[in-house]
């Protein structure tokens, strides 16, 4: 199924840019796919979501397209854990999970997609779980048996919509959220900058006061406008309780793997982080530039990293996925070889984590 990539906007303002399936309108323009919806392709190769929007069950297929119909889901397998990437909305994320979990399958966490499209798949969704139980050639076979029918829209056109669109209001919250954060530093910077002009004369000390007043109105109206988009996201976020994480898709983790290997050869990586750095991290410069950091240092106590608590010899540094502030990194130095045994995590997973790395001593 093609993909093409995408920037996707909310009017004027600028959310993400990513690889999206390629479909047509009923009136047979060009559009794509996004969060379940699909949206008209405007010049300069981008969507406005606060636009037209169908359901692609009721758009035809796009003409290099007609083969039979894709799955809406895939399978990676790793070493231990596999990711499960599903296209849809929150509802078949957390189906899918439903019936992993059910089957015996621990589910480790879940979450949105930030990695490359995987075998044509443009994933919205990942559920990460423990596989040791099962066998790697037969882990796909039998995650498709589980899922068979699980992701079709058999709840009917109208409540697919509706759940599609609340996804999309989600993404919007969020977005608004980020938004007005921004005012509100600015807003915060002019009151800084006012505190500091001079106030050589009594008539200037009262217009100084005057918007210095009207500067802190404005700080107020941004911060609630904050706390409201703030809270909104959050409660979207809520209806999709944490779950877990997938192994690194071909070509994206063959690419990770070889900055590490020939650019941070000092760094060792533990557990599932190369799959967590090419699934779960949308922009890894934070991650490639505080390794880089650490790998530079030559003492065991690394700059701008703080002590693991109750886990000897662990640093722990919070990080960017390019997402939000969540990534978590783990390290500790190897006194034989001197490399830096890595671990790159996520906030929602530190009790699990934090026990893992005490129990290598």
């Amino acid at each position: 199924m093609p993909t093409i990539t995408i920037s996707i906007y909310d009017g004027e303002q600028f959310l993400e840019r990513r690889e999206c399936r390629a479909t047509l309108l009923p009136d047979q323009r060009a559009a794509v796919v996004w969060r379940g919806l699909a949206y008209l392709v405007l010049e300069g190769d981008r969507i406005d979501i606060a636009g037209e929007a169908v359901i692609p069950t009721a758009v035809p297929p796009a003409p290099d397209a007609a083969m039979p119909p894709v799955a809406r889901f895939a399978v990676v397998e790793g070493v231990g854990e596999a990711y499960l990437l599903i296209q849809g909305s929150v509802l078949d994320r957390e189906q899918a999970a439903a019936r992993l979990a059910a089957d015996g399958i621990p589910v480790i966490r879940s979450g949105q997609y930030l990695g490359e499209p995987v075998d044509g798949l443009a994933a919205d969704w990942f559920v990460r779980f423990e596989s040791q139980a099962v066998a790697p050639g037969a882990l796909a076979a039998r995650i498709g048996a589980l899922l068979d029918g699980a992701l079709l829209s058999a709840e009917g056109p109208a409540n697919m919509a509706a759940l599609r669109l609340r996804l999309v209001e989600g993404e919007l919250a969020r977005a608004h959220a980020a938004a007005a954060s921004l005012k509100a530093e600015v807003a915060a910077l002019r009151l800084a900058l006012a505190e500091r002009m001079p106030a050589d004369a009594q008539d200037e000390a009262r217009d100084r006061a005057d918007r210095l007043q009207a500067d802190l109105e404005e700080l107020q109206r941004t911060l609630v406008e904050e706390s409201k988009n703030r809270l909104a996201a959050e409660a979207f976020a809520l209806e999709a309780p944490p779950t877990p994480r997938p192994a690194a898709p071909g070509r994206l983790s063959e690419e990770v793997a070889a900055v590490f290997a020939s650019l941070l050869p000092r760094i060792r990586l533990l557990r599932a982080s190369l799959d967590v750095a090419a699934v779960e991290f949308s922009d890894r410069r934070f991650l490639y530039g505080a390794l880089a950091e650490l790998a530079a240092g030559t003492g065991g106590t690394p700059a701008n990293w703080k002590k693991v608590k109750g886990a000897d010899r662990w640093w722990e540094r919070h990080i960017s996925n390019g997402q939000d502030d969540a990534g978590r990194i783990y390290a500790r130095l190897d006194p034989e070889d001197r490399r830096w045994e890595v671990l790159v995590s996520h906030k929602s997973e530190q009790p699990r984590d934090i026990a893992w790395l005490r129990s290598r001593g």
